[in-house]
C-alpha cells in the first residue's frame, strides 16, 4: 500500500511539473526577445544553409544580414533565402565600405543596390531579399578628421538616394552605425540635430554597434538612439560583439561564458523593452556566435 502511494505521489509530482513547464515549452519569443545576426562569409550558404537556418531559428533570429558576395550564384541565394523564409527568418543583403560615403564612390553602392533589385525582380517572392543594410562607416576615412563636414554631407546625400531607391523597390532599408553617432551633428541642421536622428528619419531601421560586455553599459550607449527612434516610429537593433576584439577590454563577450552571455542579453532585453523602437539584439557575428557552440570548423569553413 505504501509503495502504491509512493507511485501516486511521484506521478502527481510529474504531472504538476508538466503543468508548470507547458507554458514555457510552447512559448514563443516576444518581439523584444528576437535577434538578428550579421553573416559575413557568404560562402557558408553554399553547403551549410540548413545548419545556418537551424541554428538561427534555435537562437530566435528573425533577420540575417547577409553580405552579398560576387562569386555566389543567384540560385544559391534563392535556395538559402527560401529555406530561411520557411522558418520565418528574413534575409537582408549587406554590403558597404567607408568610401561609399563619398560622391566619387556612390556608383559602387548603386551597383550593389541595383543588383539586389534585379535579383528580386527575377526571383519568386519566397526567394527575395526583404531588405538591404549599408555598413559604410565613413569615420574610418582619413578625410573624417580633416573634412568631416564634407564627408557627412556627401554621406547624407548618398544615404538619401539609396533609401529612396530601396523603398521604391519594396525593400526595408537600414544601416549599421556606431553608438556615438548621436554625438555628431547634422552639418545642415544648425548644430541642433544629431546625425543619428537624421539617419533614423531616412531609414527603416538602424543597427547600433553598441559593443560592450555588460547589459547596462550597452543600454546606456544605445538609449539616446532608441528614444529618437521611439519618437519617429522606427526600429533599432542593438548590436553586441561576441567575436574576439582588438579594441581593448570590455568590448566583446568573446571571453565570457555562455551563461554570462545569456544573463547579460536577458538583462539587455529587459532594458530595451522599455522602448517601442527596440527590435531586439543583433549579434556580431554569426560566424563567431556559431563557433561558441561547435568550434571554428562549422562557422569559419565551407566544408
Amino acid at each position: 500500500m505504501m509503495k502504491k502511494k509512493g507511485y501516486i505521489f511521484a506521478l502527481l509530482v510529474i504531472i504538476m511539473g508538466l503543468v508548470v513547464l507547458i507554458p514555457y515549452l510552447n512559448r514563443q519569443p516576444s518581439a523584444a526577445e528576437t535577434k538578428s545576426t550579421w553573416l559575413w562569409n557568404t560562402d557558408l550558404i553554399i553547403n551549410q544553409a540548413d545548419d545556418i537556418v537551424k541554428f538561427s531559428k534555435e537562437q530566435g533570429v528573425k533577420i540575417i544580414f547577409l553580405q552579398v558576395g560576387e562569386k555566389i550564384a543567384a540560385d544559391q541565394y534563392r535556395s538559402f533565402i527560401s529555406k530561411a523564409k520557411k522558418e520565418d527568418i528574413e534575409v537582408h543583403a549587406l554590403n558597404g565600405r567607408p568610401g561609399w560615403a563619398l560622391h566619387d564612390h556612390k556608383g559602387e553602392a548603386d551597383e550593389f543596390l541595383n543588383w539586389v533589385k534585379d535579383y528580386n525582380a527575377s526571383s519568386k517572392p519566397e526567394e527575395q531579399f526583404a531588405g538591404v543594410q549599408f555598413d559604410v562607416e565613413p569615420y574610418l576615412l582619413k578625410q573624417w578628421k580633416s573634412s568631416q563636414k564634407v564627408v557627412l554631407q556627401e554621406w547624407m546625400g548618398n544615404m538619401r538616394s539609396w533609401s529612396q531607391s530601396g523603398k521604391e523597390a519594396g525593400l526595408a532599408v537600414g544601416a549599421a552605425v556606431p553608438f556615438w553617432l548621436n554625438g555628431v551633428n547634422n552639418p545642415n541642421g544648425g548644430g541642433k540635430q544629431p546625425m543619428s536622428e537624421w539617419m533614423i528619419s531616412k531609414l527603416d531601421y538602424l543597427a547600433i554597434m553598441a559593443y560592450r560586455d555588460k547589459a547596462d553599459q550597452i543600454y546606456d550607449i544605445s538609449e539616446h538612439m532608441l528614444s529618437e527612434a521611439d519618437a519617429q516610429g522606427k526600429k533599432v537593433w542593438v548590436g553586441v560583439e561576441v567575436a574576439q576584439s582588438q579594441e581593448g577590454e570590455g568590448v566583446s563577450f568573446y571571453a565570457q561564458s555562455d551563461t554570462k552571455l545569456d544573463e547579460e542579453l536577458s538583462k539587455l532585453v529587459n532594458l530595451g523593452d522599455k522602448h517601442d523602437s527596440f527590435a531586439g539584439v543583433a549579434v556580431h557575428s554569426y560566424e563567431a556566435w556559431r563557433t561558441r557552440f561547435d568550434g571554428p570548423k562549422t562557422a569559419l569553413r565551407n566544408d
